[in-house]
């Protein structure tokens, strides 16, 4: 978990050295999105590849 929460400190570093703000919502959807891969499990995510969703 320590490494997750480092690349997010140094992305919202970036953002906010950047003035970046319109990455911010894509930052979190990507980090929603592993969230719920990872919870869900590698075989869900697996299906919806192959079915070229």
């Amino acid at each position: 978990m320590n490494k997750l929460t480092l690349i997010m400190r140094e992305s919202l570093a970036l953002v906010k050295k950047h003035k970046i703000y319109f990455l911010l919502p894509l930052l979190i959807s990507l980090a929603l999105l592993a969230l719920l891969a990872f919870h869900v499990g590698p075989g869900i995510v697996v299906s919806f590849i192959y079915a070229g969703i």
